[in-house]
């Protein structure tokens, strides 16, 4: 039961930015012309400033002995390696195939891995997550542009992709916060107090254009990559992940540190991202809700045969 409360309460704030935005629709309050322009705000300036934020705070001397990092970040790449073959396998149109890598592969690892990591294994856990966290969401953005500018072109030339792909808002704050990180001086409470706030606006806003947005109907038409892309995101990967992390000897927080990552719902940004770069948003924001309500129970469930293999 404990592991179910904290399953739900990772949930319950996503679904309430979700049904906000849905009855403000429904009551007329907001247009979709009005959130679509709202969506292009959160895409261009709030997530930018997350960008900003995790590459600014990130120390890189945390990373001698974390060898679940450097797993992690090596398995990410693996599965966006795979996933970029496997999917073109069954899907035809590429507005759609940079969405379903995504879901597959990009984790709402900042509200889920953290809390989830905490309530499991205290102050421990939450270090260990917020150094995962620091390296492995800039990853999960700048190859989620680099494929969503990939499929939106269609075939270009390299160089008009690597182009389109630093002009791309998240990839520009990216830089600043690196060269930021690298400079002598840090910046002023007065501004990175500002830089937080913003930083924290950005799902919740993001989850309410995606509820105002929601066509349900569509879910039908959508039913097989949902099933196909939510299987894999909340099931098979994370398998995959355990198995080979106990294999290798990783156990308690380090594999639950790196099991967060791949078996938490499909990250809200990927909807604002995918509207905003010509992808099927639809089926972006039809992902976020989907592997949002089901990870209420497949981490429930993930817990206890974590538990009871004593791999935590």
């Amino acid at each position: 039961m404990e592991n179910l409360i904290i399953a739900t309460n990772a949930v319950i704030p996503f679904i309430v930015y979700i049904f906000l935005g849905v009855i403000s629709r429904r009551i007329g309050l907001v247009q979709e012309k009005f959130l679509k322009e709202l969506n292009g705000v959160v895409f261009n300036v709030f997530f930018p400033f997350i960008m900003f934020n995790n590459l600014y705070d990130v120390d890189f001397t945390e990373l001698k002995g974390a060898g679940y990092v450097g797993f992690a970040f090596a398995a990410t790449l693996v599965v966006i390696f795979a996933v970029f073959f496997l999917v073109p396998l069954f899907e035809k149109e590429n507005s759609r195939r940079g969405v379903i890598m995504q879901a597959i592969f990009r984790s709402n690892s900042v509200l889920f891995a953290i809390p989830l990591t905490e309530s499991v294994f205290g102050k421990e856990g939450v270090v260990m997550a917020s150094i995962m966290v620091a390296f492995i969401v800039p990853l999960y953005n700048i190859t989620s542009v680099a494929i969503l500018e990939y499929f939106r072109g269609g075939s270009v030339s390299p160089n008009v992709l690597v182009k389109n792909i630093l002009k791309n808002p998240l990839i520009i704050g990216a830089i600043a916060g690196i060269l930021f990180n690298l400079m002598p001086l840090k910046m002023p409470g007065c501004l990175t107090g500002p830089i937080s706030q913003l930083c924290n606006m950005a799902t919740p806003l993001s989850l309410f254009v995606l509820g105002g947005t929601l066509k349900a109907s569509d879910m039908k038409k959508n039913a097989k990559p949902i099933a196909i892309g939510t299987g894999l995101k909340l099931l098979v990967i994370p398998s995959i992940i355990v198995t080979i992390m106990s294999m290798i000897g990783f156990r308690g927080a380090e594999l639950f540190v790196v099991f967060c990552m791949f078996a938490t719902p499909v990250a809200a940004a990927s909807y604002p991202m995918a509207q905003s770069m010509d992808g099927d948003a639809d089926l972006a924001g039809e992902y976020v809700v989907v592997s949002t309500i089901l990870s209420i129970f497949t981490i429930f469930v993930w817990i206890l045969v974590l538990k009871g293999s004593s791999l935590i």
